[in-house]
């Protein structure tokens, strides 16, 4: 083999690898913004009063706005989470609203891991984020709870009975949450 020869395989083996570092990066890119989430998810579209704010879930990211619907952008949902539906509802009984969140993010946890965990996965999971409208804060929203990741796939939560949250599972099968000290606990 001439060197001209072996210098066009190298310079083929050396696009190829190149381009197959492309198409790597590019998928993980893609999965790490979502594009590889199950189909069966609905993404919800709605917008909707929280206490003196306006909330509009659309294209998987909560906005709020502070005043009203034309007011200004004063929280927004991360980046990397993707919201599939919003409940506003006094969940905790304390006679105001909390916006309730049903997400799909990467990781059990964000940046405080319990102290038994050694590190934080990375797959994408649902998870249920309540947070208060709070006139002290720059961004007007606090978080008051966040679970880990859910261990079973929920297709919807929505407003139930009282102060309940119902959540529908991929099975039809709804089980009923409600708030106890902190957090929301399974009633039945």
């Amino acid at each position: 083999m001439n060197t001209r020869n072996k210098k066009k395989i190298l310079k083929t083996i050396i696009i190829s690898l190149g381009v197959v570092a492309i198409i790597m990066v590019a998928a993980a890119f893609l999965w790490w913004y979502g594009i590889f989430l199950p189909s069966w998810i609905q993404w919800e579209t709605t917008e909707k009063e929280f206490d003196q704010a306006y909330v509009t879930l659309e294209g998987r990211r909560i906005t709020v706005r502070d005043g009203g619907k034309d007011g200004a952008v004063v929280w927004k949902t991360q980046g990397d989470w993707f919201v599939q539906n919003l409940v506003i509802k006094d969940i905790d009984q304390d006679g105001r609203d909390e916006m309730i969140l049903l997400v799909w993010k990467h990781g059990s946890y964000g940046n405080h891991m319990p102290f038994w965990e050694k590190k934080n996965d990375k797959e994408l999971r649902q998870h249920i984020y309540i947070y208060k409208y709070d006139e002290t804060r720059e961004s007007k929203i606090r978080a008051i709870w966040m679970s880990s990741q859910i261990t079973y796939e929920i297709t919807s939560i929505s407003s139930g009975e009282k102060s309940y949250l119902d959540v529908t599972d991929r099975t039809g099968n709804t089980r009923v949450w409600g708030w106890r000290e902190f957090g929301l606990k399974l009633v039945h």
